[in-house]
Formats: structure tokens, sequence, C-alpha cells
């Protein structure tokens, strides 16, 4: 049976190589890893180009923000002009948190919004629910979407308490 591919896409050679091979572990799907949001580009249209019996089209991307050259939110703009969302889904797992990146985070549709360090447990049950079906595929960018939209409400809170 085929498994799907998942593409880990961070700067951090250790961070990355840590989550794939915790991907790996789990014995569901495969890995491919790219240390920049180039590469990460590259590899999209390599894996697009060479769509056989034996290779699997990428299903899911977890994605950095802040890598150098481009960062996350300016690939994840880029993959979504080229590619919709249900050809792709992107799972954002990232040190960085504010609302600026939540705003651009979920205009690219995303599923979900993990914060490093990484627990694997919360890792793999969230790819586990991303792959389930399509409806919950759905349910998970809804979900990340009302999420932004109450830290967005609380932002706001904060401000008028600081005038």
């Amino acid at each position: 049976m085929k498994k799907t591919v998942i593409l880990v896409v961070d700067d951090d050679k250790d961070v990355a190589d840590e989550i794939a091979s915790s991907i790996v572990d789990s014995n569901k799907y495969n890995v491919l890893i790219a240390y920049s949001a180039k590469e990460a580009l590259e590899t999209i249209k390599k894996n697009r180009r060479r769509l056989s019996e034996e290779r699997n089209n990428i299903g899911c991307i977890i994605l950095d923000i802040k890598m150098p050259e481009m960062d996350g939110l300016e690939f994840l703009k880029k993959v979504r002009k080229e590619y919709h969302e249900d050809e792709m889904g992107v799972i954002m797992l990232t040190a960085y948190e504010d609302a600026d990146k939540w705003e651009k985070a979920t205009d690219g549709f995303v599923a979900s919004y993990l914060k490093k360090p990484f627990k694997q447990e919360e890792l793999m049950s969230t790819l586990d629910r991303f792959f389930s079906d399509k409806d919950e595929r759905i349910k998970m960018v809804v979900d990340t979407f009302e999420k932004h939209i109450d830290k967005m409400d609380e932002l706001k809170e904060q401000q008028k308490e600081e005038k």
C-alpha cells in the first residue's frame, strides 16, 4: 500500500530531521525534507513531475516560518497561488506566534498551527486527523481560522486595556 508523502520544511537541519524521524517512526507516512523554502519549491516540482506507481504526491507540508531568503509565509503564499488547499495541506510548526503571522497563515488555509518545541504525539495526532478524511481537513482549516479570530479579539482587548 502506498503511503502519503509529507514534506518537512525547516532551515534548522536538526529540527527538520527530528520531525521527519518522528513521522517515519510511525510507519504511516513517507517523508521528504527541504532545508529551505526554495528547496521545498523545487522538491514539490520534482515530486509532481515524477508521479508514478512507486511515488506518491505530497499530501501535506509541515512548515516553519522563520527561514532565510524566503520565509515560510512567503512560501505558503507561492504554494497557494500554484496549488489549491485541497491538493496540499499545510501545518505550521513554528516558534513564532503573533497576530501578523496568524493572519498570513490563515489566509493560506493552514490546517493547524503548532508551536515549537513540538510534541511528537501532538504532531502525529494532527497528521492522523488531517488524513482521516476530506471533511476533517476542512474542519481543521476552519478551526484554525476560528482560533485566529479569537487571538485577534484577545489582542484588541489587550490594546484597549493598555490605553
